[in-house]
């Protein structure tokens, strides 16, 4: 039914590895290694981790990806939605019109509901949390 992608899990397993060598930084190559990613697919992700600021990343010999920030500043919702974007479990959740019931549509609060517990979820739960089992 409900799942989550392969980019999402990629991403917290990437950004999991990096908080806990927060000291120093980690290749794309060492990261899809360690957590047995496709490395052309994570370099991607890493992109989008780095356009959000969620880690930095330096070229050349010593280059590599670093936290940009605390793990325990960083949410799990601002992972998941630097790379899938806003967490939709059905398209009527931002608009009402988005369905052919429109505002007629006694699931839409469900729904609105669902996604308001996940955010919530996402939005309390820290890197640093995951990153420590």
């Amino acid at each position: 039914m409900f799942s989550v992608s392969a980019r999402t899990q990629y991403a917290i397993r990437a950004m999991s590895c990096l908080a806990t060598r927060q000291d120093r930084s980690a290749t794309s190559a060492e990261l899809a290694q360690a957590e047995s990613i496709p490395p052309k697919y994570l370099e991607g992700i890493m992109s989008n981790l780095t356009a959000r600021g969620l880690i930095e990343s330096e070229r050349g010999k010593n280059g590599g990806y670093r936290m940009a920030k605390d793990p325990a500043a960083i949410t799990m919702l601002e992972i998941v939605e630097a790379v899938d974007g806003k967490i939709k479990p059905v398209t009527c959740v931002d608009a009402a019109g988005a369905c052919a019931l429109g505002g007629n549509c006694h699931p839409r609060k469900f729904w609105v509901g669902l996604k308001q517990t996940i955010d919530a979820y996402l939005a309390e739960s820290t890197l640093k949390d995951v990153s420590e089992g």
